[in-house]
């Protein structure tokens, strides 16, 4: 299995995202050849390149879109939509040369709002298809009258797509916090599921920490390895003194 560290989460005791990219490169405890970050653009692009031209070892495999939510409290046409978020999103993701998008929407009122949200992923998904970037939609059970608080919901925006460019995002601690029955639901998401990521239940802190709802060896050995074979993102809140070799039981097969 193969693990990307995100840059958003993790090593949260470094202050700068520069830095931590940086101690990335630099961890002896797991060798780390991949990252994934929610919010590059607090780095200016100049500075994003003065720093990975130091260290070009890191690929980066996604990034979140400029979440709609911070731009505007409408819901705005696909045109507004592209300038105010695709647009910068699509700069930084070609910088960095990222393979997947997490779109990131806002909150619906009503089935309207909904269905309105909808039509902006599949315009966007459409739109970073050109570009062989994959968008990822994901249910968050973090954020109130968020327009995708269903993995069923999400099943179905991904179905009903014109484009084969949308799946889904398996967060393991959303999945559980919103639904639970993870073998059965894992399962039934397979064939849409376009990236993973893990955190431990409910404190987003370590997969393997006790204190927590889900048995992770069992997640990623037993529902995850079967089908994916791509990078599984480590969005859990961790400092830069902690342990990474739990990593090694699951790498040390590939």
């Amino acid at each position: 299995m193969r693990f990307c560290a995100n840059l958003s989460t993790l090593f949260n005791d470094i202050p700068r995202l520069t830095e931590r990219y940086i101690h990335v490169g630099q961890r002896k405890d797991y060798r780390f050849d991949a990252i994934e970050c929610q919010n590059p653009y607090e780095v200016s692009t100049d500075t994003w390149k003065e720093v990975m031209a130091k260290d070009r070892s890191l690929k980066w495999i996604l990034i979140n879109s400029l979440p709609l939510y911070d731009q505007t409290n409408e819901i705005p046409s696909f045109n507004e939509y592209k300038k105010i978020v695709l647009d910068r999103t699509l700069d930084y993701a070609k910088m960095f040369n990222v393979s997947k998008v997490h779109l990131v929407m806002t909150e619906a009122k009503d089935d309207s709002d909904r269905a309105r949200i909808i039509d902006l992923v599949h315009q966007a998904a459409q739109f970073f298809q050109p570009h062989r970037i994959l968008c990822l939609i994901e249910p968050l059970s973090t954020r109130s009258n968020y327009y995708l608080q269903s993995y069923s919901t999400a099943m179905s925006i991904v179905q009903s797509s014109n484009s084969n460019n949308l799946k889904i995002m398996l967060d393991s601690f959303h999945l559980q916090r919103l639904h639970g029955n993870l073998t059965e639901r894992v399962k039934e998401l397979t064939p849409f599921v376009g990236h993973v990521q893990i955190s431990q239940t409910p404190n987003r802190d370590c997969p393997m920490s006790e204190n927590g709802e889900v048995n992770h060896r069992y997640f990623l050995s037993s529902l995850i390895a079967p089908f994916y074979q791509d990078y599984i993102g480590l969005e859990y809140n961790d400092s830069s003194n902690a342990s990474l070799k739990w990593l090694d039981e699951f790498t040390s097969t590939n």
